[in-house]
C-alpha cells in the first residue's frame, strides 16, 4: 500500500494562498488503534461558492472545508509553528503554502519546511520562559 502522505509519492505542487480566516491546531505524535503517527500542524479554512441547483435553478451557497496538514519533527515544533500561524493571523497576513491537491478527506500535506515558517522572535520567547 502507497503511503499517499509521503513526499516522494507527490509529482507536482499546487501553490496556495492562505488568507488570515483559518483556524489552527497543534497535533502531538501519538497513536491511534495501532497507528503511528507525527507530530503536526493543522490549518484548516473554507471557501464559499456557488453551485447551481438543477431543481430550483437558484445557485445554492456552499461551504467547503480545507485542512492543510504541516508534518512536523517534535511537539515542540508543531507548538512553535502554532504561535508563529496565529501571529500571521493577526497581522492579516496572506500566506504561500506548498502541498499537494486535497485528498478524500479534503486534506492538503503542506510541502514547505516547516522550519521556514517559524518566526524567530517565538522561539527565543520560549526559551526565555524554559530558563527562568
Amino acid at each position: 500500500m502507497t503511503n499517499l502522505n509521503s513526499y516522494e509519492e507527490i509529482g507536482f505542487e499546487v501553490v496556495y494562498n492562505l488568507h488570515p480566516k483559518f483556524t489552527v491546531k497543534s497535533v502531538g505524535a501519538g497513536d491511534y488503534q495501532g497507528t503511528k503517527y507525527k507530530a503536526s500542524l493543522k490549518i484548516v479554512t473554507r471557501n464559499v461558492f456557488e453551485r447551481l441547483n438543477q431543481k430550483t435553478q437558484a445557485y445554492d451557497e456552499i461551504i467547503e472545508d480545507l485542512t492543510f496538514k504541516i508534518p512536523c519533527e517534535t511537539d515542540e515544533q508543531a507548538g512553535d509553528l502554532l504561535d508563529t500561524f496565529r501571529q500571521f493571523r493577526a497581522k492579516g497576513e496572506v500566506l504561500k503554502l506548498t502541498g499537494n491537491l486535497p485528498n478524500s478527506n479534503n486534506e492538503v500535506l503542506v510541502l514547505d519546511n516547516p522550519t521556514s515558517f517559524v518566526i524567530k522572535e517565538i522561539k527565543d520567547n520560549k526559551d526565555i520562559k524554559k530558563g527562568s
